[in-house]
């Protein structure tokens, strides 16, 4: 009789050890940023543009799902040809779909490659790049 007991005590803690580990569930992975899409506007995107003076204000507009953490443009502006760098000013971070950026110091009548590279600031391997040329028209 004591045996029946004792397997009866043991089954016991056995159920209610496998039912106290079964509720406290599996550790669900985090989700994955959506892929970042994103337009220009008022340039043309992988061609050639015109600015009607030294500085020129365009928009990156995000489509996708902003990530939580926001986006991170780069804006590389070069004399194409030449290769002579123009130093542009910093974005900052943004959480906003919409982001205006001004590029400077265009020369008169000089054609300059501009990259953009936009990129989660929450996972750097989410990024997309994006081309575009303008040209200075004014004379002065």
């Amino acid at each position: 009789m004591p045996l029946k007991s004792y397997l009866f005590v043991a089954l016991a803690f056995v159920g209610l050890t496998l039912t106290a580990c079964s509720k406290k569930g599996a550790i669900e992975p985090k989700p994955e940023e959506e892929g970042l899409k994103a337009v220009l506007e008022n340039v043309a995107e992988g061609q050639f543009s015109a600015a009607p003076g030294s500085s020129y204000t365009f928009q990156v507009k995000v489509t996708s799902k902003m990530p939580e953490m926001g986006v991170n443009v780069k804006v590389d502006a070069i004399t194409d040809p030449g290769g002579i760098v123009f130093p542009q000013n910093p974005v900052a971070t943004s959480k906003d779909s919409i982001i205006n950026i001004t590029l400077v110091g265009l020369e008169p009548i000089r054609t300059v490659k501009v990259s953009l590279t936009i990129t989660s600031a929450g996972n750097e391997k989410n990024s997309i790049p994006k081309v575009f040329w303008i040209t200075n028209k004014s004379d002065e």
